[in-house]
């Protein structure tokens, strides 16, 4: 996997926010004793995968057709951790007042790991909706990118309320299948389902519109 100059600074740049996440969680372990953060390190290890597997899949597409089995794998690789990234958002509900240290120490420690796990996510997804766009055409390249983002925020919802998480898709799939069906069939019948799939989906879709403007090439630049 061969990294551009600019992807080799993004990954320090990125890498460094990733170590401040950390660092704050072994000052929160030597000052208060406890381990109370301890899943941090697990969702922002987690937060990098998408990255990877994108990377690795866009080297493969320069040798195989995205229909083979390598390109598929890391394709869905992808898909299923990619949730991952945005999912840290909800771990602020665990920022209660415990007294093992300020709280406010809690609130920063957490948005490292938010602003990580965006950055990761929203990097990762650019990255592929590009690859999309030398594949297929403009209209099905937008709408796949579309329904990742639904995808990925009826995820958070499963991982946040059902408990269920990506290791699942591969440990137990009947399991997950059976006890989301449900909500898939008859969306509006599970209504705080469909609010926080909901609520995500805005807040991914009109975030990432947002970097999209931003960054996407200009058809015909001046010179």
């Amino acid at each position: 996997m061969k990294l551009s100059g600019l992807e080799k600074r993004f990954l320090g740049a990125v890498g460094l926010i990733s170590l401040l996440c950390i660092g704050l969680f072994v000052v929160r372990v030597a000052a208060t004793h406890t381990s109370h953060y301890w899943f941090l390190v697990q969702n922002l290890g987690l937060a990098w995968l998408p990255l990877i597997f994108v990377w690795l899949l866009r080297d493969e597409l320069k040798r195989r057709r995205w229909l083979s089995w390598q390109c598929l794998s890391l394709t869905l690789l992808w898909v299923v951790f990619l949730p991952n990234t945005w999912y840290v958002l909800t771990d602020f509900l665990h920022v209660q007042p415990t007294g093992e240290i300020n709280q406010l120490y809690d609130i920063v420690m957490v948005s490292s790991l938010v602003l990580a796990g965006f950055v990761l996510g929203f990097t990762s997804l650019y990255l592929m909706h590009k690859e999309l766009l030398k594949k297929f055409r403009v209209r099905t390249a937008h709408t796949a990118v579309l329904a990742i983002l639904l995808l990925s925020s009826f995820a958070i919802y499963l991982g946040r309320d059902l408990r269920w998480n990506s290791w699942d898709v591969i440990t137990n799939p009947s399991g997950l299948i059976l006890n989301v069906s449900d909500r898939v069939v008859d969306p509006f019948g599970y209504h705080h389902a469909f609010n926080v799939t909901g609520l995500f989906f805005v807040l991914l879709t009109i975030t990432y519109l947002a970097i999209w403007l931003l960054l996407r090439p200009l058809k015909n630049p001046k010179p």
